[in-house]
């Protein structure tokens, strides 16, 4: 059986998104001409973040090949019970199986609503329980934040691209994906200050000014970046770009990718001797903790980092879980 591949048209940058075809699963095949469209209008038209459409789609597609596996051919024949072995099985954290349900459960919502399936199977469905106190983000302390910072080497562009980009994650609690999507306009003057505007989740923006090292940094890339003669640098291109292949320190009018900025962070922890295992997402919650731990406010993280819900917030706060040496010094035999 030949999985089909519906294309559709690449959205324009200015929309900032990157849609270059959906591919349809083969129980959406066999349901019929009406059951792809659905399921391609359900995708481009109803999840706006890419980054949701690409976890969702990832999460879609397990599933209902595993449902294929169980020897299901049509879509109507997967049932609750078929939903909730999926869910009883998997064997990945309780975070990725809620994901995993929360996609699976919307699109056969979507898919009831448009009349192509008569019930939603996973409607009922219970996840699995999960309560998080602290998060699981690794973060950096000040130290090996401060080692970080100061181990680029900045005689090139690469350099003040890369210690301009996580250092905007790191002082503005940015997650990647709205720092990649930054273009040029979104860096501005507003008095003697640069302000940056960044789009986070569910279309919202925000503007925020910076903080001196951060800004620093960034002018120190954007200043040295005008200067490359044959990079295009105006209104409507991104502020952060990915390098020319084989030509170090030399960048192209290309939009840094996360895949290629979460490569780059892990090279340069190593290169910095730092033996934390990082991610993207480590810088946001490290200014996130550092920023609690110095006395700031829950609420004003809560704004800046732009959380739906203060408890996402508290997540970072690590303050109440730091065990002294000290104290596990008290045990003794």
């Amino acid at each position: 059986m030949v999985t089909q591949v519906i294309t559709v048209p690449v959205a324009t940058e200015s929309k900032r998104s990157l849609i270059s075809g959906v591919t349809i699963p083969n129980l959406i095949a066999n349901s019929g001409e009406q059951a792809c469209h659905k399921f391609v209008e359900y995708f481009i038209g109803q999840i706006r973040n890419p980054n949701t459409r690409e976890a969702y789609g990832r999460a879609v597609q397990q599933f209902l090949s595993w449902c294929e596996q169980q020897g299901v051919q049509r879509l109507e024949d997967v049932t609750y019970l078929y939903v909730s072995a999926y869910v009883e099985q998997h064997p990945s954290s309780p975070q990725t199986v809620l994901q995993h349900l929360a996609a699976i459960r919307q699109l056969f919502a979507w898919l009831v609503q448009q009349r192509v399936l008569d019930q939603n199977p996973a409607e009922h469905v219970k996840g699995p329980k999960y309560r998080a106190k602290v998060g699981k983000t690794p973060v950096l302390d000040a130290d090996d934040m401060r080692q970080l910072l100061v181990s680029f080497d900045c005689s090139h562009l690469t350099g003040l691209r890369d210690r301009a980009l996580i250092a905007l994650m790191t002082f503005t609690f940015a997650r990647i994906g709205a720092v990649l999507a930054m273009n040029v306009e979104d860096c501005f003057l507003k008095g003697a200050r640069r302000w940056i505007r960044l789009q986070e989740k569910g279309g919202k923006y925000l503007e925020m000014p910076l903080h001196h090292t951060a800004d620093d940094y960034l002018h120190a890339y954007i200043a040295a970046a005008d200067q490359q003669s044959d990079l295009t640098w105006g209104k409507g291109t991104a502020v952060f770009r990915s390098q020319q292949r084989g030509r170090v320190g030399v960048l192209s009018d290309r939009r840094l990718h996360r895949r290629e900025a979460l490569a780059m962070v892990k090279r340069r922890a190593q290169d910095a001797g730092i033996a934390t295992e990082i991610c993207n997402h480590t810088f946001r919650g490290t200014g996130i903790t550092n920023y609690l731990e110095r006395g700031g406010s829950r609420d004003i993280a809560q704004e800046l980092a732009g959380h739906e819900d203060v408890r996402t917030t508290a997540l970072y706060d690590r303050r109440a879980s730091k065990v002294s040496l000290d104290e596990i010094e008290r045990i003794r035999f």
